[in-house]
């Protein structure tokens, strides 16, 4: 398959070129396109090329300069394009001399112009047809790899596939934080038992997949992508026609290995980038010395602004031995979560801790906890069982940093206080807040002896269970038929439990100050139960 030079200079990065010399040559075969990477390039050539190159390999080489052209010419090359101004001031005269006496066409290619915006362009112009021979499969798959060795991008890739093989390309990851282009055509992602079909038989295979437009199954050829063994994506043809069956398998075979190559890279620079974000995690919460502008300029390229109010969520996982492989997989999949549910959503990993950095401005209570019970039923969906903490609003980062502190409180109280709970807003602790405060725990117990002691050491040796039955009171706004009720006895036992607190305590709970008392000393003792200090 094969264009003319005068065509190609109407494609693509060619059409912003000037022709220098041997303008009389364009008309002149082209049958692909490759770059001049290596002195002795002339002997690997095989004729009807454009040639591009900076005269980088030979710039110092006077013979090689002076025998370009007719060495090209005799090769049979359909001509050269050279890019000035980087090892280059101008285009030698012996070049362009040699280029009108050969009639051999000389091409200025501009600054601002690579030599992917001339590769790509000509070379799908010339797979204008079906590839069909063996010499046309091995340039289709050069095409490839100039596409791997210039870092043209997966979109680049996706639309080079689709002048080759002619049918619609869709190319999926199976991993969040490598993205890809939306697909062409409105097409049911890869299936699950599609996916470990693929990764049992690594290869390219036919598969069906859903055409959500034509309403039917559409019949594909599914290229998997691998990395390091794991299935990362794949490359799916879009129709699939047997007389160039082994020509697109092939085909598509080598750009799953180019597109692993890019994957690669992306998975290279997404973990670069968690481990900044750890680092400034780190520095956030636990560096002794606060550098606040440091802090502020690494958290810069995460999107922390600390006009957004943030609110700070600790995420307990109570599940024994996860690694640091599990929280990487698991922060990318929330990172993808979250990007849909809210911008600006800040997730991290240190010392075995999930952090949240939520934007709280201009949110409602409502909104802000309608979205925390979606993080966490969706973390839910990989049968993990887990606790939230939620600290305060911040605005700066000493408030950040208590958030971080009461975000763990919430956790450490409120998982136990509140076990019907897994998302506990700190505030939501009431008087718990105080007593997590007190320092000097040993007035703390002496208050719990002085108002419970008497009914703890009853309960240990009666049935009554005075301490349960107080607590039912209290919450039944102190009514005896509601009490009774609740617990399932007599309104007469009930007021007998209640004399005998009375006189275990000589505290009366009609009295207010009494009342005082005891509820706080019932406070007291549901929070020695569960925090971890007097354990």
């Amino acid at each position: 398959m094969a264009i003319t030079l005068r065509q190609a200079l109407k494609i693509g990065g060619l059409r912003k070129c000037k022709v220098v010399a041997g303008s009389k040559g364009l008309d002149r075969s082209l049958t692909y396109v490759t770059i001049m990477e290596v002195p002795d390039i002339v002997k690997w050539l095989k004729g009807e090329e454009l040639l591009l190159t900076s005269l980088y390999p030979i710039k110092d080489d006077e013979i090689a300069v002076t025998n370009l052209v007719k060495d090209l010419h005799k090769k049979g090359t359909s001509a050269l394009a050279i890019k000035p101004h980087r090892f280059v001031d101008d285009i030698p005269e012996i070049i362009l001399r040699e280029a009108e006496k050969f009639d051999f066409p000389i091409i200025e290619i501009p600054e601002e112009v690579s030599y992917l915006d001339i590769l790509s362009p000509v070379m799908n112009a010339i797979f204008d047809k079906k590839v069909v021979i063996q010499d046309d499969l091995e340039q289709a798959y050069r095409l490839l790899d100039e596409i791997k060795l210039s870092n043209g991008g997966i979109k680049h890739l996706k639309d080079t596939l689709k002048h080759l093989i002619k049918y619609d390309i869709t190319i999926d990851s199976f991993i969040p934080y490598l993205n890809v282009p939306a697909p062409d055509i409105d097409i049911l992602p890869i299936s699950d038992d599609q996916k470990n079909e693929l990764e049992i038989i690594q290869r390219p295979i036919r598969l069906y997949r859903w055409n959500k437009v034509e309403g039917k199954k559409q019949e594909c050829i599914v290229a998997p992508v691998f990395i390091e063994g794991r299935l990362f994506g794949a490359i799916s043809c879009v129709g699939v026609e047997n007389d160039f069956l082994e020509v697109d398998l092939a085909i598509l075979e080598r750009a799953s290995t180019v597109l692993s190559l890019q994957f690669m890279r992306d998975k290279a620079k997404y973990e670069l980038e968690q481990q900044f974000k750890t680092d400034f995690f780190r520095e956030l919460l636990y560096s002794q010395v606060q550098h606040e502008e440091t802090i502020l300029d690494k958290g810069k390229m995460f999107g922390f602004d600390l006009q957004k109010n943030y609110l700070f969520l600790y995420i307990e996982i109570n599940t024994e031995e996860i690694g640091m492989n599990y929280y990487a997989e698991l922060v990318n999949k929330l990172e993808f979560f979250c990007s849909q549910l809210e911008n600006g959503i800040i997730i991290g990993t240190v010392q075995n801790g999930l952090y949240i950095l939520y934007p709280s401005i201009n949110k409602s209570k409502d909104r802000l906890r309608r979205d925390i019970d979606l993080i966490s039923k969706e973390i839910a969906k990989e049968s993990l069982v887990v606790t939230i903490g939620i600290g305060r609003a911040a605005s700066n980062i000493s408030e950040i940093r208590e958030g971080f502190e009461q975000s763990r409180q919430a956790v450490l109280l409120g998982k136990n206080l509140f076990k019907e709970k897994n998302i506990i807003f700190y505030e939501d602790l009431g008087v718990y807040r105080l007593l997590a405060e007190i320092k000097n725990t040993t007035e703390l117990q002496k208050f719990h002896e002085e108002s419970m002691g008497s009914l703890i050491e009853y309960d240990k040796h009666h049935d009554l269970d005075l301490i349960h039955s107080l607590i039912v009171y209290f919450e039944n706004n102190e009514s005896m038929s509601k009490t009774a009720k609740a617990l399932f006895i007599h309104i007469n036992t009930m007021k007998y439990r209640i004399q005998r607190i009375k006189m275990l305590t000589n505290l009366d709970p009609k009295n207010s100050e009494d009342k005082l008392i005891l509820q706080i000393g019932l406070k007291i003792h549901n929070f020695i139960q569960n925090d971890y200090r007097f354990r």
